[in-house]
């Protein structure tokens, strides 16, 4: 390789340093498919689910990894559906582990209940160094009736086997009103368990969109139900959560564990969005608001994919000329499935104000300089 890709590397890094945002790292959507049928999500309704293009291999995610190492990139999150239903499921986790190197973080969101023949101890010994556990409610009934099926209490092994192993682990809870005490028996969890939950609100996207008008909670109402909690509660570095996203992490007294936000619909910005989004079958996404998508398997058949993180880096640091950049908007794309035709060379989103009254904690964040 000449010496070209390597100046860029180093210039590229220089000039992202100096925007000060946390350093990219790699969130993978690993398939479509989900087991489950949440209210919110419904991943079946879609017309092409299940879309059968050829995925991304193990040796496909070592050659990633081991590049992104080269920028500096030193975690890799795993996503679907639902990732633990992929039947090479370890060897993926193994192959990001072994690409990023000693001491990178692993980390995969899945609803807890795993397939027959998986367990944690095989994801923590493939590598997993943190699990997100998707959670609604501690009751079985109202879990199955919110989730489309499982078992909450399966869900909860999972959580304290995970702990056991030494992974870290967060609990994702969508607030709903029809749930709203449910969702506070989960975030009650880290009232005795090293857990951070997060409170998610609903977004205005897909499925949930029918539900919104209804079912949304915006945080600034539910931190004033837990307002007896937080009065004397110590703050947790993010750092030492594992957590990249925004929002305060808040330990009440003599809690193990902490309770926190995702709020993207009443506080959404993208001022330090930092995911390098890349879908099932290797399309890598930089930015929802910019289309510099890029497709890594020409690079990976070529041997270039330093070529690749070149073109994603320079689209991170460009897009601060976006307009819609640091912009606020109500939804954060997951873009699980390759199924969206992005349109080439105009933003995706528009730039959106902020719903009446639904920007109180946002506006206090913006005020402490939190980043995502």
């Amino acid at each position: 390789m000449s010496a070209e890709p390597y100046e860029a590397r180093a210039e590229l890094l220089r000039a992202f340093s100096e925007t000060g945002r946390n350093h990219p790292y790699l969130a993978f959507t690993l398939n479509s498919l989900c087991n489950r049928d949440c209210t919110f999500c419904k991943p079946r309704c879609v017309p092409d689910y299940g879309h059968k293009d050829r995925p991304l291999t193990p040796a496909d995610y070592v050659a990633i990894a081991e590049e992104a190492g080269a920028w500096g990139i030193r975690k890799a999150h795993c996503s679907g559906g639902e990732p633990t239903l992929r039947g090479d499921i370890l060897d993926v986790v193994a192959a990001l582990a072994k690409g990023l190197g000693t001491g990178a973080a692993i980390g995969m969101t899945s609803h807890g209940n795993l397939r027959r023949g998986l367990s944690v101890q095989a994801l923590h010994e493939a590598g997993l160094t943190y699990l997100n556990v998707s959670l609604h409610s501690l009751d079985p009934a109202r879990s199955a009736e919110i989730m489309g099926g499982g078992d909450s209490n399966e869900t909860l092994a999972t959580i304290d086997a995970a702990l056991a192993l030494g992974i870290g682990v967060k609990v994702n809870c969508v607030l709903q009103r029809s749930y709203l005490e449910d969702a506070f028996g989960v975030a009650e969890l880290a009232k005795g368990r090293p857990v951070a939950v997060r409170l998610i609100e609903l977004q205005r996207i897909g499925p949930a969109e029918a539900l919104f008008s209804t079912e949304f909670v915006a945080e600034d109402e539910v931190r004033g139900h837990l307002q007896t909690w937080f009065e004397k509660a110590g703050e947790i570095p993010r750092s030492e959560l594992g957590v990249r996203s925004p929002g305060r992490y808040l330990r009440p007294p003599g809690w193990e564990g902490s309770i926190g936000f995702i709020s993207n619909s009443s506080c959404a910005t993208c001022s330090d969005a930092n995911r390098i989004k890349i879908t099932p079958t290797g399309i890598a996404r930089p930015c929802i608001l910019h289309n510099r998508d890029i497709e890594l398997k020409p690079h990976l058949a070529n041997g270039t994919l330093t070529d690749a993180f070149t073109h994603l880096f320079r689209a991170i640091v460009e897009r601060d000329g976006n307009e819609a950049w640091q912009g606020f908007h109500y939804v954060d794309y997951d873009l699980r499935w390759d199924r969206l035709e992005r349109p080439k060379g105009v933003p995706v989103l528009p730039l959106l104000p902020l719903a009446s009254g639904m920007g109180a904690s946002c506006s206090l964040r913006r005020e402490l300089g939190e980043e995502q």
